[in-house]
């Protein structure tokens, strides 16, 4: 087994749930002395809180700036991420370099994108949790606050786009580890989807 293939992603549009499933995964792993490490993108470091001021709008950068925060705080944030996988533990995170490639995108070439993160590692899973425009927005209605940055319907049909792009990028016919989840469903029937797709 290679060192990233414990390496669990979960991509989706923002409304798409996963990070209800993230949490999922690490409850259903406690309760089964499976050892896992949950986590996310932006990290928590200062390099991530940073990338959320921008986010949440407390903070201003140009697109090409919070492109290299980002990737700059997953180069930081793949420090512990290597380190709990060499530990033998199931990492899962929420949002990985395909979000950066998605989003990123609406305001710069995709292209610049990918030269910022070409060279990191691919997940063992990449877990895209499927679902529509219309779903994701009706869900992101649901949660109340303030919109975040990418968050507007328009906005989101154009990361759809982008996520297609990066996965043919990432994971040509011939390359496994891309793993399409019904996101329609709800959210039992999404976590059973996982947990099968994952084996565990």
């Amino acid at each position: 087994m290679g060192l990233w293939d414990k390496f669990v992603v979960l991509e989706g549009l923002d409304g798409s749930g996963t990070t209800t499933q993230l949490n999922r995964l690490e409850e259903y792993c406690r309760e089964k002395e499976i050892p896992c490490y949950k986590t996310f993108e932006p990290s928590d470091g200062f390099i991530g809180l940073a990338c959320r001021a921008v986010l949440e709008k407390r903070e201003k950068a140009d697109t090409l700036s919070l492109a290299q925060l980002f990737a700059a705080d997953r180069r930081e944030h793949l420090k512990k991420i290597k380190e709990k996988l060499e530990a033998g533990e199931w990492v899962f995170c929420d949002r990985y370099l395909f979000s950066s490639l998605a989003y990123q995108s609406l305001g710069m070439d995709f292209d610049d994108v990918y030269d910022l993160n070409r060279d990191f590692p691919a997940p063992g899973f990449c877990l895209y949790v499927e679902c529509s425009v219309e779903t994701s927005a009706a869900r992101r209605g649901g949660r109340g606050g303030n919109e975040d940055l990418y968050e507007k319907e328009a906005l989101q049909r154009k990361v759809s786009g982008f996520y297609e792009h990066a996965f043919e990028l990432f994971y040509p016919e011939d390359v496994k580890g891309l793993y399409r989840i019904n996101g329609e469903a709800t959210a039992d029937e999404v976590f059973k989807e996982i947990i099968s797709t994952l084996g565990i």
